[in-house]
């Protein structure tokens, strides 16, 4: 009988703690749902800076670009890629995966448009690469240096 007064309490506690549980994961219920959609919503990590940041001139023209797939490199940022030899980050992507494109080396940065390409090279150059050029004139730049009308290959 001195057993079942003391376990008394505890069995008390118990029902107490599955209560208070139950309304704990009533109040949780459709987070996870609702989180996920959120994550599958995020378009990336904002890669804007500061309104005082000035980085100087980073703009490069196409033919020295296209150079940089031998002596540098080549960051395509556009969504769907297709430069031969380049990295393909989307530009969505560029904070995420900053860490896979080298801090050492020239860097041209390739878009549809340049404006695109310029927001990439100014959050690359606040982060430290400040050997990163965005290509003057976007991709039609690009692909008139990279396969000049008229130039056959063998």
């Amino acid at each position: 009988m001195f057993g079942k007064v003391i376990n008394l309490p505890f069995k008390v506690l118990a029902g107490v703690a599955r209560a208070v549980q139950a309304q704990e994961a009533k109040r949780w219920d459709g987070h996870a749902e609702r989180d996920a959609e959120a994550a599958r919503a995020t378009t990336g990590i904002d890669i804007s800076v500061p309104d005082d940041f000035k980085p100087g001139d980073f703009h490069i023209d196409a033919k020295d670009a296209v150079a940089l797939l031998e002596t540098g490199c080549v960051l395509d940022v556009r969504e769907a890629g297709g430069i031969p030899g380049a990295i393909h980050i989307p530009s969505n992507e560029v904070g995420i995966r900053l860490a896979e494109l080298p801090a050492d080396i020239k860097l041209a940065v390739v878009a549809d448009q340049s404006t695109t390409s310029d927001k990439v090279v100014l959050f690359l150059r606040h982060r430290g690469l400040d050997d990163t050029w965005s290509v003057t004139g976007g991709m039609a730049a690009w692909s008139s240096q990279a396969d000049p009308p008229g130039e056959t290959h063998e």
